[in-house]
């Protein structure tokens, strides 16, 4: 399936200063100062280790702004090597920049206060040849303010020669939320587009279903288009195979479950997943809105259903804690809720591959685009969602169930108790139903539908083959003759 090398950057090093070795060792620290240093070390670092190995890269792609100062690296080793001006090998690296942001807000952002900048990179700036305060510019909402700190993301777009959000909707959205960086322009003008994002399926579809996959569809599945007409051998695939499989996915998770928790749930009982960090916008508590609606689901006595939830809160979130405790108080008080503590990637993969539903309901433009409900749909767990980051563009009544939200760009508050009666009324009267519908032989047959079409469309429109490929087509070539083209110009000494 093909391998690419990873380089990981790390200071711990017997040769660097004590303060020096720990910049690497956690992730995502709160502290402006550690935190610039990180980038530092990602942004300028990684260039130069790039170097150092030999790879003469001339496309560099900025994954959020954390790689902000990859943009002034470029410049610095432009000038040094080619004798530009400052304006020449601004151009030149711009053109070989792609930048993707992932933040459908802007306090996602890193923000850095203009002495801490000028401390850690005043030197550097002088070195690459960029005026301090036109450095700072190129981060700040108001150009010319000197209180205003930096932005990265600011940065990173009026550096990139492309910009894309991560789903279609994000992209619509980061035109809004970022149209500063281009004043004057038209919202829709803003030049934003989007690469949603995928999942590595061959990672993450269950072996099992995987092997069926080889045999009706074809050995290299994976690597095939929607409209590929292999795929319609999934249409071949008799009923008790495919409930078969399912079924066996489905046990390994309550068995997992068991071992875990000492939890004893239900295999033939109708089961939602729900598993991604416990942030409010998330809302894992919303299908607790109304408990008693929620008591009469689960216990049903001919039409069961039961919750597997799994996630962490960040240490600092004080209400994503509060959100998890009382999911974790549900667990504790009801028998067919369950709660897998410490999540990690093997959680992951037994929800994703023996969940019946994926629910998924953040407040509306607030998920960029997701990818946990990707890696179930492949596996043929059924999405029920907010259409919100990918299953805006993803969903279809063949494949899943959408939770309509009233929220709208201009009017983003989202009507919480309003979704969550839409979210029961669609659990009540469709999802529950279309489950315990057997036939003479007591196979789902509307439900083992709905899996094969979710199987064909996820595993293909929204697998990381795809989103590489986009990025290719769309970025990365595009870039490369660029900068090309640039290079060979008579006056930049090329």
């Amino acid at each position: 399936m093909g391998r690419v090398p990873l380089f990981l950057l790390d200071t711990d090093l017997d040769d660097n200063p004590a303060d020096f070795r720990t910049i690497s060792d956690r992730l995502y620290t709160p502290e402006p100062d550690r935190r610039l240093r990180q980038e530092i070390v990602l942004g300028i670092g990684g260039v130069r280790a790039l170097r150092a190995m030999g790879i003469e890269a001339t496309v560099f792609h900025m994954n959020e702004g954390h790689g902000f100062l990859v943009a002034a690296e470029r410049i610095r080793e432009l000038r040094q090597r080619r004798q530009l001006t400052l304006q020449e090998a601004r151009l030149m690296a711009r053109a070989g920049i792609l930048f993707t942001t992932h933040t459908p807000v802007a306090a996602g952002s890193d923000y850095f206060e203009p002495g801490l900048v000028y401390e850690m990179l005043g030197r550097y700036l002088a070195e690459v040849g960029i005026p301090f305060e036109r450095f700072m510019d190129l981060g700040r909402h108001a150009p010319g303010d000197p209180r205003e700190p930096l932005c990265t993301t600011f940065v990173g777009l009026r550096m990139a020669d492309n910009s894309v959000g991560v789903s279609r909707l994000h992209g619509s959205v980061s035109r809004r939320l970022w149209k500063d960086a281009w004043p004057g322009l038209p919202e829709e003008q803003v030049p934003i587009g989007s690469v949603t994002n995928g999942a590595h399926m061959p990672s993450w579809v269950a072996p099992e279903l995987a092997d069926l996959l080889r045999r009706h569809v074809a050995w290299d599945w994976w690597d095939l288009d929607a409209t590929d007409p292999r795929w319609d051998g999934i249409d071949n695939v008799p009923d008790e195979e495919l409930w078969e499989i399912h079924c066996g996915l489905k046990t390994r998770l309550v068995e997992f479950a068991h071992e875990l928790t000492g939890d004893n749930l239900d295999v033939d009982a109708l089961t939602l997943g729900f598993s991604r960090r416990f942030a409010p916008y998330k809302r894992a508590n919303l299908v607790m809105t109304d408990l008693k609606r929620l008591t009469r689901l689960l216990n049903d006595p001919k039409r069961p259903l039961q919750l597997v939830f799994s996630g962490k809160a960040h240490p600092a979130d004080g209400p994503g804690k509060e959100i998890l405790r009382q999911v974790v108080g549900l667990a504790r008080s009801e028998r067919r809720v369950c709660f897998l503590p410490d999540y990690d990637i093997a959680i992951a993969q037994a929800l994703v591959h023996g969940a019946d539903v994926w629910l998924n309901n953040p407040r509306r433009f607030l998920e960029a685009s997701g990818t946990s409900g990707m890696k179930a749909g492949a596996n043929g767990v059924l999405n029920c969602s907010v259409p919100d980051g990918w299953w805006d563009e993803g969903y279809s009544p063949e494949i899943g169930w959408a939770i309509p939200s009233g929220a709208t760009l201009d009017r983003p508050n989202a009507d919480d108790p309003g979704e969550a009666e839409v979210l029961y009324r669609v659990l009540e009267r469709e999802v529950v139903p279309l489950y315990y519908e057997r036939d003479a032989r007591g196979l789902p047959v509307g439900w083992l539908a709905m899996i094969r079409a979710s199987i064909r469309q996820v595993a293909t429109e929204f697998s990381a083959r795809r989103m590489v490929l986009d990025y290719f087509w769309e970025a990365y070539a595009p870039a490369a003759r660029r900068v090309e083209q640039l290079r060979l110009l008579p006056d930049w000494g090329g």
